[in-house]
This record gives C-alpha cells, sequence and structure tokens, in this order.
C-alpha cells in the first residue's frame, strides 16, 4: 500500500516554558484543519507536563498515548487517538502515562519507533498534516526525532527583547546543525506570543532566524488567556474586545501556515 503525502509541523520553545505555545498548537489544529478541509493529527509530547493542548481541544489526556508507544507499552496505535469534542477532523494522541524517568531507550530506537508512529497514525487517521507540541526541555529521545521529521518547525517564544538570545541559542543547537551538517532542508517560523504594542522592534531582531519561513506576531489578549485557562479553543468564539486582534493574528498564521503545507502537500516544495 503506498503511503500517503502528509506534512510534519512542530510546535518549540527550546528550553522556555510559558510561551503559550501548547495554546497556539490546538488552536491552529483547529483552523489548519478548516483551511485544509482535511484531518489534522494532534500529537502532544508534553511529558511531565500539563498536557495543554490534548486539554485544550477536549482531550482527557489520562490515557495511553504516545511516549507509551515509544517505550513498547503499546503496539496499537488505535488505541492512543481520540477526536477532539470540538473538531472532529482534530485527531489527538496524548503524551501518556510514561514519565521522563522511565525514558530509557536512546535515540536510534527512538527514531526508528517515532517513524513507525507517525506513519501508522497518519494510515488510521487519514491526516494530512501531522502537529507535534513538544514540551520545554524535552528530553533527547522525543525532542531529536521530532525536529528531524518535521518539515515545518514553528519556534513560538515571548514577544520580549530576550527572547533574542532564547532564538540565537535554540538556531545554534538545533537549527543550524540540521541545516549545514545534515543538508536538510527545513522552514522554520518564528512566533512572537502575548505581544505589547511598546516592543516593536523585537521583530526586525529576530527575522534573521526565520530560515524559508515567516516571523509572526500574536497580540496578548485576556479574553483568550481566560479561555485557555477554562481549557476551550479561543478560535470557536465569537471575536470580541481583545479576542479580535488575537483571531486575526491566528488567522494570519493559519494562511502562511496552510500555504506552506499545501506546497508540501502537492510537491511544489521538497524539503527532506
Amino acid at each position: 500500500m503506498l503511503r500517503p503525502r502528509y506534512a510534519v509541523m512542530a510546535f518549540f520553545s527550546g528550553s522556555k516554558g510559558g510561551t503559550g505555545k501548547s495554546t497556539l498548537a490546538a488552536n491552529l489544529a483547529i483552523t489548519m484543519s478548516q483551511s485544509l478541509r482535511a484531518n489534522v493529527l494532534l500529537i502532544d509530547l508534553g511529558i511531565d507536563s500539563s498536557q495543554t493542548s490534548s486539554r485544550t481541544l477536549g482531550i482527557v489526556p489520562e490515557r495511553r498515548g504516545a511516549l507509551d508507544f515509544l517505550v513498547g507499552a503499546v503496539s496499537d496505535v488505535n488505541q492512543l487517538v481520540s477526536r477532539s469534542t470540538y473538531m472532529p477532523s482534530v485527531l489527538v494522541v496524548p503524551p501518556g502515562s510514561v514519565k521522563s524517568y522511565q525514558l530509557t531507550l536512546g535515540v536510534n530506537e527512538s527514531f526508528n519507533r517515532w517513524v513507525y508512529l507517525v506513519n501508522s497514525l497518519v494510515m488510521a487517521t487519514g491526516s494530512q498534516l501531522v502537529l507535534i507540541d513538544l514540551p520545554a526541555n524535552a528530553p533527547m529521545p522525543i525532542l531529536i526525532p521530532a525536529l528531524v521529521t518535521s518539515q515545518i518547525i514553528n519556534i513560538v517564544l515571548d514577544h520580549a527583547a530576550y527572547s533574542e538570545y532564547v532564538l540565537r541559542e535554540i538556531d545554534d543547537t538545533y537549527i543550524q546543525p540540521m541545516i549545514t551538517q545534515l543538508r536538510y532542508r527545513k522552514i522554520i517560523n518564528v512566533i512572537l506570543n502575548k505581544a505589547l504594542p511598546s516592543l516593536d522592534s523585537v521583530e526586525s531582531r529576530v527575522r534573521g532566524y526565520a530560515h524559508n519561513g515567516e516571523v509572526f506576531t500574536v497580540p496578548t489578549s485576556p479574553i483568550a488567556q481566560y479561555l485557555t485557562a477554562t481549557m476551550k479553543p479561543a478560535v470557536l468564539y465569537e471575536p470580541k474586545g481583545s479576542l479580535t486582534q488575537f483571531k486575526k493574528a491566528i488567522e494570519t498564521i493559519t494562511n502562511t501556515l496552510t500555504r506552506q503545507a499545501k506546497a508540501l502537500l502537492t510537491g511544489s516544495i521538497s524539503l527532506s
């Protein structure tokens, strides 16, 4: 059987937590599914974390998940998948019950199992797009396979002056080795979240880290933060007040990511 063509997109913040990365991943899973008119699979790899993206999509994460498969505790991928209660075309795989201290496999073994997992999930769900929500300080057996197999990497950081230095560290440690040593061509987007209007110069300083990609700014929205705190996807609510600008930013990101994903799906650009 021929393997269907699909695109893989990671959400990553290096060692920086609290950037709103998981919230954006969950909301974009919904808008990307609507834009592509296709199934979208979100794999939440939030080991030792609050599993925000799973919960925001209406999935109770206290069940078997991706990490259980990686360590060999589960062999049937159908046991891992749930449909979002907010958008049936968004399918979610939670992290599972494995903790970081239980993750004893090496990167090579993890990579092989990861590739098999993603391929099997795509076949089982008929998804055209796979979103990977990576936790801050992810263990190497989780991080490396996810980054290497992602054609598009969205680096999500706070809209703050120090993010330039975090981006430099991410670029030096992870992105440049893939581009220069492994010769992979990646689309690297930078998303500056929770933006304040007084820091407009941040975008220009980080643009050089968006390899083949774009820099996006998402404004601070107390309403979106409230909906996130109550585990509800903000994109499904009527835009009022600060939520209006938040949804406009999400729409801009969705349009660009859709264009990038479609280019990969149609083969008009090829990244490896």
